[in-house]
């Protein structure tokens, strides 16, 4: 903006956060008014992301006019596609290629040798049959968070019984029954849980470190690929089976708690941190460390990470490890009168203090850099420390408790406040991380790629059906109510799977991979 010229106002939609005051008297509003010149309002949609989506529905069949800039879950890549053919969502490819520039910085500082990260992220968002792009794709970098399999388990336990860290599916047996059987816990009772998780849960669930140990599985993302560059899905092989077989007889064992198929996250979260004076009861738990042990518990002080494990197969040992988290909330809307600008502001806050004052506040009274201290990581990042209480998780007008940016939890380091429990939480995080990474993936690994309209229809249509079932099943197998070992029932299962049009998932997944590979 010219000076002496009117500034120009952008109305943001979004969903309210309970944990903002207020949105336009508000420190990261200032920032952002002050730095670009513009004028910042907001429109706040309330209630779930399913009722936000209803919400905009509505707008756009009453031709109510939208918001300029649009941030809201709860939109599909569906709806998203189609809302953009309809004229609704502005084709943001043009804006990219011209105006982005905090954008491409971002990753060019945090993967500076690895151009192909941002170029994946782009195509994955990008309709394949238009070149279209209706959102602004952002990427969340947490490396720590990437394991499938969060695996904690008890050293001390290990120590007092004078065990080794198992490394395969066999010496995991081993320990989880002397686990069972030895009273580590030294309270003259049987109440020990040898191993015990929360299916179909991020982080949680005990089936991924057994199937990995036989065969690769990512369940983010569901279909491996072969030699000959064919996807298949582990849910159909061999491995996969004896991997069920195994967990089964565990369970049988009594060395994983069927707890671990109908609890919830709270009684979880319970296990994770007994009351003062109890005695700890699990011998191998998941979970993510920063969700479920509250601040001080001294049950961190005891618990190592439990690497991937290997069997009996070539196929297996492996770490599974999620992409990076890809954001598409973001839209600008056709009734934007100044969609430049609104992509500008957008990319603005992708630039690295955009970043830092978006999660942790303002430099200097909510986050400081610790100017005498270095890390080992190669861009030479200065760690931060939080000064009071996080401002991302507590009530204030400090930001937009949004993830409107390039999330990078790895660049800035965070130390907290430095505090002995809040540097160990982190270390064994990051452990728990490099034991991922030491274990590998398979060369070629199926990630995000880009469907189109027409595609993603038809996923709509047959995927939930065909992933619930498969989550089904493998309760069922691992817990009794089937059994893997039942050549009648498995078979069963595989009809089911036919049934449920299971070759079309895996041949529209096909097409959309071929595509992104022949890009």
């Amino acid at each position: 903006v010219k000076p002496g010229d009117e500034p120009i106002t952008l109305l943001i939609g979004l969903k309210t956060s309970g944990n903002v005051t207020d949105y336009k008297n508000n420190d990261l509003t200032k920032w952002v008014e002050e730095q670009t010149g513009l004028n910042l309002e907001f429109m706040q949609f309330s209630g779930t992301n399913a009722e936000n989506a209803t919400q905009l529905a509505l707008m756009i069949a009453s031709g109510e006019r939208l918001p300029d800039i649009l941030g809201l879950g709860g939109i599909s890549n569906i709806q998203t596609l189609e809302y953009g053919r309809d004229g609704y969502f502005i084709n943001l490819a043009p804006y990219f290629e011209k105006y982005a520039y905090y954008h491409k910085e971002a990753f060019e500082r945090l993967f500076p040798d690895d151009p192909s990260v941002r170029e994946t992220m782009m195509a994955c968002l990008t309709e394949p049959a238009s070149g279209a792009i209706y959102t602004f794709p952002l990427m969340e970098n947490a490396p720590t968070d990437t394991p499938t399999c969060h695996a904690w388990i008890n050293q001390t336990w290990l120590d007092k019984l004078g065990l080794e860290m198992p490394r395969t599916i066999e010496e995991l047996h081993d320990v989880l029954v002397a686990f069972r059987d030895k009273d580590p816990n030294g309270n003259g009772k049987q109440d020990e849980i040898p191993m015990i998780g929360k299916a179909d849960s991020a982080y949680t669930d005990v089936l991924r470190l057994f199937v990995n140990a036989y065969l690769y599985w990512n369940y983010r993302y569901h279909f491996n690929v072969g030699e000959d560059g064919r996807l298949y899905t582990p849910y159909t092989e061999d491995e996969y089976r004896q991997a069920l077989i195994t967990a089964s007889d565990f369970v049988k064992e009594g060395l994983i708690s069927t707890l671990s198929w109908t609890q919830s996250a709270a009684e979880l979260k319970s296990l994770f941190n007994p009351e003062e004076g109890e005695p700890e009861l699990c011998g191998v738990i998941t979970g993510h460390l920063t969700l479920n042990v509250i601040p001080g518990s001294a049950t961190l002080y005891d618990y190592q990470p439990l690497p991937p494990l290997k069997a009996e197969t070539p196929k297996g040992g492996y770490g599974a490890r999620g992409g990076y988290n890809y954001e598409n909330e973001l839209r600008i809307t056709s009734d934007c009168e100044h969609p430049v600008e609104a992509f500008k502001m957008l990319d603005f806050l992708c630039s690295d203090e955009g970043f830092l004052r978006c999660r942790y506040g303002v430099p200097g009274v909510n986050w400081e850099f610790i100017e005498d201290e270095q890390t080992t990581d190669p861009r030479g990042a200065k760690m931060i420390r939080i000064i009071g209480d996080n401002a991302f998780s507590t009530q204030n007008n400090i930001n937009w408790h949004l993830t409107w940016t390039i999330n990078d939890y790895n660049y800035h380091i965070t130390k907290g406040n430095g505090d002995e429990w809040t540097t160990m939480k982190s270390a064994k995080s990051k452990k728990n991380l490099q034991n991922y990474i030491d274990a590998g993936q398979p060369e070629k690994v199926f990630t995000n790629v880009a469907y189109t309209l027409e595609e993603n229809e038809r996923l709509a249509e047959i995927q939930k059906e065909l992933t619930d079932f498969i989550k089904d099943r493998r309760a069922q197998f691992c817990t009794g109510t089937m059994d893997p070992r039942d050549d009648a029932q498995w078979q069963t299962y595989l009809d089911g799977l036919k049934g449920l049009n299971y070759d079309e998932w895996v041949s529209i997944a096909q097409a959309a991979y071929d595509r992104m590979e022949n890009k």
